[in-house]
């Protein structure tokens, strides 16, 4: 079996759901089929839609998600990837921008880009994978939207992992009191704002931290920036970690009272997965656009009753419950390669 893999990267280090996933695939399959990587990241952005990558000599293309490059695959069969479907209707809303646009994101000359991009690749695709049942039910309804919709077409779901970091933490039975977020910070849907802003009424009433770990440019002035108006939260409470390793994130995720996460919508939202994984009780946004099966043993409510909660289980320490663990140390790269290299073989 011949495989060619098309991503950005294929970068283990990344805090960042689509590297993770490309690495982990690479990972899995290249003990098992040749393979071939086609790697973007070195290729500028202006680019890509006038460079098709035309595949020859391969049974199977992945691409790692839609947009990443327009694929001539030959006579190859293609699986791709739909982690979220943001891709399609990027920038149209104000929840889902950047917090300083890019000048192509402002004319929206990079959503025209990005759509044509994916739904291109759509209409190549043999087996669409998608990381969940939101994913799998937005993607459908996008493309009938577009006229695109082939029922003919295999669409199935395959979530990702959590990594072994956190597979592998002891459950801490001891003092709890500061708090974690884990993810990118500079798109809007992600609600930075609401996150500091809960911190804050945590703040006022404990002396807690807040560790951020992300891998978003310009990290420090936006949360300076947010930051102003808030009179419980500075510099000395909210601590930015930037681009640590897993091992690292862990240690600190399994101690800490809560995961806070604020954000609006989420393709999988894993950092959910992975803090349960570990022993940590994650709090979720009630009316958030995030996967059911992701957040079924977290806390969901308003950004109030989650301020609530959380000042609640600093003051009375206590890991997840036995079944949310359970649940969440269930979702493992090794089973998404399983399950994504049989998908090669029903193509085959």
């Amino acid at each position: 079996m011949r495989v060619t893999l098309v991503g950005r990267d294929f970068d283990l280090s990344a805090n960042d759901g689509i590297s993770r996933y490309s690495a982990e695939v690479y990972k899995g399959v290249r003990d098992k089929a040749v393979t071939k990587l086609i790697a973007t990241y070195t290729l500028p952005k202006t680019v890509r839609p006038f460079y098709p990558a035309i595949i020859t000599g391969s049974d199977i293309v992945h691409l790692m998600y839609p947009d990443v490059l327009r694929v001539r695959k030959g006579r190859a069969k293609m699986l791709t990837m739909w982690h979220d479907l943001r891709l399609l209707s990027k920038y149209r809303s104000g929840s889902q921008q950047r917090y300083r646009p890019r000048f192509t994101e402002s004319f929206n000359i990079a959503a025209g880009i990005v759509r044509r991009m994916a739904t291109g690749n759509y209409a190549d695709t043999d087996t669409n994978i998608c990381n969940s049942s939101q994913t799998l039910k937005e993607l459908k309804s996008n493309m009938r939207r577009y006229g695109l919709y082939d029922a003919s077409k295999r669409h199935v779901v395959i979530p990702l992992g959590v990594s072994e970091a956190y597979l592998r933490t002891r459950i801490w039975q001891g003092e709890r009191n500061d708090f974690v977020y884990l993810g990118t910070i500079h798109l809007k849907h992600k609600n930075l704002g609401g996150l500091l802003r809960v911190f804050d009424r945590i703040a006022e009433a404990r002396k807690s931290r807040l560790h951020i770990f992300t891998s978003s440019p310009g990290a420090q002035q936006m949360l300076a920036s947010l930051m102003q108006g808030l009179k419980h939260v500075s510099e000395r409470n909210v601590m930015l970690h930037y681009r640590a390793d897993d091992h690292i994130v862990a240690e600190y995720m399994s101690r800490a009272a809560a995961y806070l996460h604020l954000s609006k919508y989420e393709g999988q939202g894993l950092t959910v997965l992975e803090a349960m994984a570990c022993g940590t009780n994650a709090l979720t946004l009630r009316d958030a656009t995030i996967p059911e099966e992701t957040r079924r043993y977290a806390f969901k409510g308003t950004e109030d009753e989650i301020a609530a909660k959380a000042i609640e289980l600093a003051s009375d320490p206590k890991p997840a419950s036995k079944q949310a663990i359970k649940y969440a140390r269930g979702f493992t790269w090794e089973r998404m390669v399983r399950r994504t290299l049989a998908e090669y073989r029903r193509l085959l």
